[in-house]
């Protein structure tokens, strides 16, 4: 078992980031504890489009405070629009409170609190940046996206934004929807559901909606089609999907849409979706179970990478991926597995911030990274005159300097100390 990832890691790795940071740009932060979606709608005025923003925070991304006979936590929101030049084109802010009964329920990954808030911005590219702050732990998130806001006027035929839904409830004319903020279809149960808006400007009473589900390495899993029935200007649609089928992995939803009767010159407007299924306590990084086994190499040890790349099927092979983590989960009464969170939140800053011309996760400094967390203290030496360009990387708890040279001057720092006996020993 690795034990820099069950002790180390856990006690020391946030202190060590925090003592790197002012050596090297862009210090690991903490993953993002919450999810964001931001959509794309047709607003009342002609001249600007809608974008909702929905925010997810988990119960167990927020520290609960005894409120009586209850538990109550409080979390700011601070949402900002930016245009490609950087520039402020709006910002939400706003509080909420989440009361629950019990302590166990402060901690369950099952739970969580959904927000949402609207602004209207002329049609154009946005930077979507999310800013979740506890106010009793103090601690921050940010999540960052881009958004289209579209043009919906601009021509015949256009359709928002496709939201993803977890629930939707019907009271006679009243519609009741719940998105699926996180985009994990294993959230919604057995099937999962799209909604979506069409905006027709073109004499035709129905279109022909094409849906096809691809996973990420382009096979179709759906292909069908559905007759809607236009309601003038503005159609909502709602498509139902068997999510059954789905193994651990990311996929997309395209739809396709096109009025009958229309005019020859018409094309149809074509909309993508991703969205990933992930089960049990899997991190909100792993999108790809083959990906993410790749990944577990460096601690992996040669039996266990040998079943791994006996499986057969997508079952097994999640199987043994969750035997393998069970086995490093020092807390294994929780819910969450503090060790596999912690190792591929590395490799996601791995991928962030290491990657060249293979991603980051598979360059020296991203093995290093992923393995030992975050050094001690880094010297970087860019420009000394009689050497190619270097970095010390030292390990405290170690004794051990890890040096990268930079070969070819355009940033591809090879290990030049050898550290495979270190591997070795923190393996076995």
């Amino acid at each position: 078992m690795l034990r820099t990832l069950t002790v180390m890691s856990l006690l020391g790795i946030l202190t060590a980031a925090a003592q790197v940071e002012a050596h090297r740009p862009g210090a690991m932060t903490d993953i993002p504890e919450f999810s964001v979606d931001a959509l794309s709608f047709a607003s009342g005025d002609s001249t600007v489009s809608r974008v909702d923003v929905y925010v997810q925070v988990p119960y167990d991304a927020l520290q609960f405070v005894k409120a009586g006979g209850a538990f109550a936590g409080r979390y700011e929101v601070t949402v900002n629009l930016l245009s490609p030049d950087g520039a402020l084109q709006s910002e939400k802010v706003w509080n909420e409170e989440v009361r629950v009964p019990s302590f166990e329920a402060t901690i369950s990954r099952n739970g969580a609190s959904i927000s949402q808030r609207s602004v209207t911005v002329p049609p154009g590219i946005y930077t979507v940046r999310t800013q979740v702050r506890d106010l009793e732990s103090k601690k921050v998130s940010t999540v960052v996206r881009k958004i289209i806001a579209g043009n919906y006027n601009a021509a015949p035929l256009s359709v928002s934004d496709i939201m993803l839904v977890s629930r939707l409830t019907q009271d006679g004319d009243r519609r009741s929807i719940t998105p699926n903020v996180s985009g994990n279809i294993a959230e919604s149960g057995n099937r999962f559901l799209t909604f979506f808006e069409i905006y027709a400007a073109v004499p035709a009473d129905s279109a022909e909606v094409h849906y096809i589900v691809t996973d990420n390495k382009g096979r179709q899993m759906v292909n069908w089609f559905q007759q809607v029935r236009l309601s003038g200007r503005k159609t909502p649609v709602i498509a139902r999907f068997d999510s059954a089928q789905y193994a651990t992995g990311a996929y997309m939803v395209s739809i396709e849409v096109l009025p009958k009767h229309a005019p020859a010159d018409l094309r149809p407007v074509l909309k993508q979706r991703a969205f990933v299924v992930r089960t049990g306590n899997l991190p909100v990084s792993v999108t790809d179970l083959d990906l993410a086994i790749r990944q577990a190499r460096y601690i992996a040890r040669d039996n266990e990478y040998e079943l791994f790349e006996k499986a057969g099927s997508d079952d097994e092979k999640r199987t043994l991926f969750d035997e393998f983590w069970k086995r490093r989960d020092p807390n294994p009464a929780t819910q969450r597995n503090e060790v596999m969170e912690e190792y591929y939140g590395r490799v996601q800053y791995a991928n962030e911030h290491f990657t060249h011309y293979i991603p980051g996760w598979r360059t020296d400094m991203g093995m290093v990274f992923i393995i030992f967390g975050a050094p001690n203290n880094v010297e970087r030496h860019p420009f000394d005159i009689d050497s190619k360009p270097y970095e010390i990387w030292s390990y405290y708890e170690y004794s051990r300097n890890v040096v990268f040279v930079d070969e070819t001057g355009f940033g591809d720092y090879r290990l030049l100390t050898p550290i495979w006996d270190l591997i070795q020993r923190l393996k076995y």
